[in-house]
């Protein structure tokens, strides 16, 4: 199992964020990438406007990108879902297959936590856990793309956490042994 984090909190060429969501997803399968579930929406503040460990996401029912003009939210905030995926990709092919994505989208790689229409991250890559140093990336024709795994990040965040427990409730971190929803507990 592969787990992925999608994000947006700007429009792109696509339409609003929740249709860049959407769009970003069914391009999935041009990579030879097959969804087998995906979360409902999820809205957070982005990285920079967050205070304290007590986040709050808000949950959707739908994912119906049309749906009061991209839910109505303050511009800044983003949707945010969790996909489990399968791949036969090598992790760092996946990756960078899924950065072309996000470079189609409009994605310009610049400061931390900027705003951006699409942001696309692997969460975990079928329990493998990897350093973030190079020598255990693999090298494409692009270079070194570093890659941690499971993500660094993923246990003080709320928006990828809650998400990624609506749809793997059976997974854990192969380092910690501990769910999305008892490392969800630990942020409240």
């Amino acid at each position: 199992m592969i787990i992925l984090s999608f994000g947006s909190n700007l429009p792109s060429k696509w339409g609003n964020r929740a249709e860049t969501l959407n769009f970003a997803v069914n391009l999935l399968k041009d990579l030879s990438i097959s969804v087998i579930s995906c979360s409902t929406f999820y809205f957070s503040p982005p990285m920079g406007l967050r205070h304290g460990k007590n986040i709050k996401t808000y949950k959707t029912t739908t994912n119906n990108a049309s749906i009061q003009n991209d839910f109505n939210l303050p511009n800044q905030h983003y949707i945010n879902i969790a996909l489990c995926v399968r791949s036969q990709k090598p992790a760092s092919q996946l990756l960078y297959g899924l950065k072309q994505i996000e470079k189609m989208a409009g994605r310009k790689h610049g400061q931390r936590w900027a705003s951006r229409p699409l942001d696309i991250d692997i969460i975990d890559y079928k329990q493998i856990a990897l350093g973030g140093t190079r020598q255990y990336n693999q090298k494409l024709d692009t270079g070194f793309i570093p890659l941690t795994l499971p993500h660094p990040g993923l246990a003080t965040r709320a928006f990828v956490l809650e998400p990624m427990a609506e749809i793997a409730p059976f997974w854990h971190h192969p380092k910690t042994g501990k769910t999305a929803r008892q490392m969800l507990n630990e942020l409240k």
